[in-house]
C-alpha cells in the first residue's frame, strides 16, 4: 500500500513524486515506457527561469537561446535580441533521467514498463491494474493516485473526469541543417494552419525542424520543407518524422475522490506555443502540497481537493484561455495580412515592447498590448468574439 501512485513519469509526474517524497510520503511511479525519458516528441525549450525556479540540472543543456528571428510567407523578417539568455534547448532524455534520479533520491519508487489499463476506487484505497513487459498483470494499491498520462486520456474518461478536447497536430524532425545563429519562427497560412513553424539549434550544426497545425500535418510539414533552402535538407530522413497531438485549452474536473489529473493531461500547456513543460512543472508544486497536506489529514474526498483546480486555474487559467483565444484570432489572418502585420512590427515599437513586457513563460502581459500594436486591432477583437460565442 503506498501512499501515492503517479501514473507517467514524464517531468510533472516525476517532480510531483520527487515533491510528495520530500514531504515524507511513501509514493511509487508507474511509467509505460521501458526507459524514462525514451521516444519523445517535443521541442525541449526551456526557459532560464524554470531552471532556476525548479532547481533543475544544466547537464541536459544542448544549445542557449537569446536571438529570435520571425519570418512571414514572403520572407520578411522581425529579429529580436535579448540582453542575455532566456531559454535552453534541452535533450529531453538527459532532462527527464535527472528528474527521475531526483525522485529516487527522495524515496520514491519507479518502475518502467508498466502500462496502468484500469484505476479502481473504493472506500480505503485506489486498486490500479497495468500490464508489464511480459504483458502479465499486476495490482498496485495506493491512498492516491495522480494521473499525468500526457494525451492519453482513457484513465480520464473510465473515471468521470475532464480530459483535454481539442488539439493542435504537432510535426518535428531532427537533422544536420549547419550553423544557425538564433531560433526561427515560420508563420503563414501554407506552413501551418493555425500556428507556426520552427528551426531552432542543438549544437553541433543540428536542428530541430517543426511545426504545429491545426489540420493537415504532413502536407504542411511538406510544404515548409520546400520553402527551405534544399541544400540544407540533405540529411532530412523522412523515416524518422515524428507526430504527436498537442492539447490545447481548460480542462474543468482535473479531481475526484482519492484522484488528481496533472500536466497535458489536465490541459495544463501553454496555447501560444504548445509547450507544456514550465506549466506541467509549476502545477506539479501546487499538487504535491495538496496531496501531501490532505493525507495527513485523512482527507480524500473530492470536497477536500476541489483546491487543487482552484489553485491551478488562478495560477495559469487566464493564460490558457487568453491564449488560446489570441492564436485562433489570428489563424484566421491572410498571409496579406500577416505582412501588413510585419511590416507595421518594424515601424511602429513592436521590438521596445516585447524588451518591456515579454517572457518566455507568461505570455498575457505581452498579448493585449503587442495587439494594439499591430493593425486590424478591431477585426482581432471581432474574431475573438465569434470564437468565444462558438465555444
Amino acid at each position: 500500500m503506498f501512499d501515492v501512485i503517479v501514473v507517467g513519469g514524464g517531468p510533472t509526474g516525476l517532480n510531483a513524486a520527487k515533491r510528495m517524497g520530500e514531504g515524507g510520503l511513501d509514493v511509487c511511479v508507474l511509467e509505460r515506457k521501458e526507459r524514462i525519458g525514451d521516444h519523445i516528441i517535443c521541442t525541449g525549450i526551456v526557459s532560464e527561469e524554470a531552471f532556476n525556479e525548479f532547481e533543475l540540472s544544466r547537464d541536459s543543456i544542448l544549445a542557449s537561446i537569446n536571438k529570435f528571428r520571425w519570418i512571414s510567407p514572403s520572407d520578411n523578417q522581425i529579429e529580436y535580441e535579448h540582453p542575455r539568455v532566456f531559454a535552453h534547448i534541452v535533450d529531453r532524455g538527459k532532462f527527464d533521467a535527472h528528474l527521475y534520479r531526483r525522485a529516487e533520491m527522495q524515496g520514491v519508487d519507479v518502475k518502467v514498463g508498466r502500462d496502468v489499463a484500469k484505476v479502481s476506487i473504493g472506500k480505503n484505497s485506489v486498486v490500479l491494474t497495468a500490464k508489464n513487459r511480459n504483458n502479465s498483470l499486476e495490482r498496485y494499491s495506493g491512498r492516491f493516485v495522480i494521473i499525468a498520462t500526457g494525451i492519453s486520456v482513457q484513465l480520464q474518461r473510465d473515471l468521470g473526469l475532464g480530459f483535454p478536447k481539442r488539439f493542435l497536430n504537432g510535426v518535428q524532425a531532427e537533422l544536420d541543417f549547419g550553423d544557425i545563429d538564433c531560433a526561427q519562427v515560420y508563420v503563414g497560412r501554407d506552413i501551418a494552419h493555425g500556428a507556426f513553424g520552427w528551426i531552432v539549434p542543438i549544437g553541433q550544426g543540428m536542428v530541430r525542424l517543426g511545426l504545429m497545425t491545426e489540420k493537415d500535418p504532413k502536407g504542411c510539414f511538406d510544404h515548409f520543407v520546400e520553402k527551405l533552402p534544399q541544400g540544407k535538407l540533405s540529411g532530412l530522413n523522412r523515416d524518422r518524422i515524428q507526430y504527436k497531438s498537442i492539447a490545447q485549452g481548460l480542462v474543468s474536473k482535473t479531481f475526484r475522490d482519492r484522484v488528481l489529473t496533472l500536466g497535458e493531461a489536465a490541459g495544463q500547456v501553454k496555447t501560444t506555443t504548445g509547450g507544456g513543460i514550465y506549466f506541467g512543472l509549476l502545477c506539479s508544486e501546487i499538487a504535491a502540497r495538496i496531496v501531501v497536506k490532505n493525507i495527513r489529514k485523512e482527507r480524500y474526498a473530492s470536497e477536500a481537493l476541489s483546491e487543487y483546480e482552484t489553485l491551478w486555474k488562478k495560477a495559469i487559467g487566464k493564460e490558457i484561455l487568453f491564449g488560446y483565444l489570441a492564436r485562433k484570432a489570428c489563424s484566421q489572418f491572410s498571409d496579406a495580412e500577416i505582412e501588413q502585420m510585419f511590416y507595421k512590427a518594424q515601424t511602429n515599437g513592436v521590438i521596445p515592447l516585447i524588451k518591456e513586457k515579454g517572457n518566455f513563460d507568461w505570455h498575457g502581459r505581452l498579448l493585449l498590448p503587442l495587439m494594439k500594436k499591430i493593425p486590424y486591432w478591431q477585426l482581432i477583437k471581432a474574431k475573438l468574439r465569434n470564437i468565444n460565442r462558438n465555444n
